[in-house]
């Protein structure tokens, strides 16, 4: 069964009605809104849904930025697949070069309808292929010195 440990939760008001445990991103400065394609930038997991109702009564979105969230998945995922969301803001195992990773599944799915994985997040980066396969981040790796 999936499980949550937050580092960091943070709040935002919220675009768009949001599902629970669903990817989102960034539509205006402190907005956000749910992810609908699976190119767009996950900032991060909501942990609890907002309707368009809520909304008007000014309710916003609490979503997990750091740390272990739980995530809705649209296939199976095991334990140490790098994750990405797809249009839907699920979870699925991530395509090497082309997704935007949002993490490493610790807790595995069955794909199952509703069914959840945990997701250690680490976001923005992408794969590259090494000789058996993802071998960890692309782009810059860190500060360079002189």
């Amino acid at each position: 069964m999936a499980s949550g440990n937050f580092v960091l939760d943070k709040g935002y008001d919220a675009a768009a009605a949001i599902t629970k445990f669903t990817g989102v991103k960034f539509s205006a400065d402190h907005t956000v809104t749910p992810v609908t394609a699976s190119s767009d930038m996950c900032i991060g997991i909501a942990q609890f849904g907002v309707t368009a109702p809520e909304i008007v009564k000014g309710k916003g979105a609490s979503v997990r930025i750091s740390g272990i969230s739980e995530l809705l998945t649209a296939e199976p995922i095991a334990v140490g697949q790098a994750i990405a969301v797809n249009s839907a803001g699920k979870g699925k195992v991530a395509v090497p070069a082309t997704d935007n990773v949002i993490g490493i599944c610790t807790e595995s799915s069955d794909g199952a309808t509703g069914s959840r994985c945990s997701v250690k997040l680490d976001f923005a980066y992408k794969l590259t292929p090494g000789p058996s396969g993802p071998s960890g981040p692309s782009g810059p790796s860190g500060p360079s010195g002189p």
